[in-house]
């Protein structure tokens, strides 16, 4: 794996973690199951389209 990539993906491990936990206090939501959900849908979407459209380029980049 190189830096570039092994960067990438970080980044869009911390924003999986970083924008749920915005939203939820944003919106003041105080009901623990309601939290437990909204994270996980949340951070699991961030996660892997964004990893989902990387790999997808990836192989495109990889068959020419």
């Amino acid at each position: 794996m190189t830096f570039k990539r092994f960067f990438q993906l970080f980044i869009f491990y911390l924003f999986s973690i970083l924008i749920p936990l915005i939203l939820i206090n944003y919106l003041v939501i105080n009901n623990f199951w309601l939290e437990v959900i909204i994270f996980s849908v949340l951070g699991y979407s961030i996660l892997t389209l964004p990893l989902t459209i990387l790999t997808i380029n990836k192989q495109k980049k990889a068959t020419k």
